[in-house]
């Protein structure tokens, strides 16, 4: 399967109706402003899988394999799902996309009472929230979330 890439970030044109009118001429400049959009129209929605973190890691903004055009928080939405309710092992590297060898045991204490106690990824920054919850000791930080990022871009922040 191929990758679809581009030389340059495409931008968004509005084009007035009257230009693609019937019984009107069809311009090289209306033809160059559809394609312009139907570039942009591939690329503007993409997923993306992140990778594996931990408690207190920071999701970054993706980058568009097919442009290089880099997201703003404001363009994303992280979608975290509980991979693990334990703690990977030394060695984990946050972000990383083979699931992580876990530690041997849990810091929580007594038994296992709610899984997933706080799941988040904070819009604004990407902090990572991922608490369980102990009959003796209550909440802890600690699990392993596997992220997704639906990625739309603005049309504010192309060309227009």
């Amino acid at each position: 399967m191929g990758q679809l890439t581009f030389s340059s970030i495409p931008g968004f044109f509005d084009i007035a109706d009257t230009a693609l009118a019937g019984g009107q001429p069809l311009t090289d400049d209306a033809i160059l402003k559809i394609s312009h959009n139907a570039k942009f129209a591939a690329v503007r929605t993409e997923v993306f899988f992140m990778g594996f973190f931990q408690p207190g890691d920071t999701v970054p903004t993706p980058v568009s394999p097919v442009d290089g055009y880099a997201y703003t928080r404001a363009e994303c939405l992280f979608l975290p799902i509980l991979a693990s309710s334990r703690l990977p092992a030394a060695g984990f590297v946050s972000g990383q996309k083979n699931f992580p060898v876990l530690a041997a045991n849990d810091p929580g204490q007594g038994s296992l009472v709610i899984v997933p106690y706080q799941l988040d990824i904070n819009d604004a920054t990407g902090l990572v929230t991922c608490q369980t919850y102990w009959s003796g000791s209550g909440a802890e930080n600690q699990g392993v979330v596997k992220v997704y990022c639906i990625a739309a871009r603005s049309s504010v922040n192309v060309a227009n």
